[in-house]
């Protein structure tokens, strides 16, 4: 066995990751919507996800989309 997977079993065994949260970079299929995406490898701070929310509140959807499509376009 590849040391790569001796490690993913040690980490599951450990309860630092879930044998079913998916693999990063690979398309899992969303039960409810039947649709496919990419598992993100980033994870969102409590603070941030209550930026976003104030975000979407205070601005209009038009100037977040837009907003988006520069960083999107920026990087």
């Amino acid at each position: 066995m590849s040391d790569s997977i001796k490690k993913y079993y040690e980490l599951v065994e450990d309860g630092i990751i879930s044998p079913d949260s998916g693999i990063p970079g690979r398309p899992i299929l969303d039960q409810e919507t039947e649709q496919w995406h990419l598992k993100s490898r980033k994870v969102v701070s409590e603070g941030h996800k209550r930026q976003a929310y104030n975000i979407l509140i205070e601005y209009p959807e038009e100037a977040i989309l837009e907003a988006a499509r520069i960083l999107k376009v920026g990087k």
